[in-house]
């Protein structure tokens, strides 16, 4: 049981760094002028215009956001746009869901058999993959 633990104690600090390493990269390609203005400004407009209680339709493609990616995420996404509406929050949120893909990963290698240290191997290296 003490094992289990401490392997899914690595488990999550594998998420953890993961998720720290990817908004810092998210955040500084930003500060770089060099993210993609024309998408992320359509999210970044939508989840702020739903947080002020307006009618998510973009100026940039002239129709409900919903219409586009019918993203139902967009409406809990706003309550954090309440806190401080901030582009900043989209990264996190994309940088949290990217590094915690690696706990399916890390159940699913477990499920096809792999001993638990291999398991976290598979974890780790789903982290490395250069799409994600």
């Amino acid at each position: 049981m003490r094992k289990k633990l401490n392997q899914l104690g690595y488990l999550g600090w594998i998420i953890g760094v993961s998720a720290l390493i990817l908004f810092g990269c998210s955040s500084l390609r930003h500060e770089l002028f060099q993210s993609n203005a024309f998408d992320l400004g359509i999210f970044d407009q939508a989840v702020y215009l739903i947080s002020q209680g307006q009618p998510p339709i973009s100026s940039f493609i002239g129709f409900h956001i919903l219409g586009d990616h019918a993203a139902w995420i967009f409406y809990p996404l706003a309550l954090l746009y309440k806190i401080y509406p901030s582009v900043y929050w989209l990264f996190a949120v994309q940088a949290a869901a990217l590094a915690l893909g690696a706990l399916p990963t890390w159940y699913l290698a477990r499920q096809a058999g792999l001993k638990e240290n291999q398991a976290i191997a598979i974890a780790f290296v789903y982290r490395l993959y250069p799409t994600v």
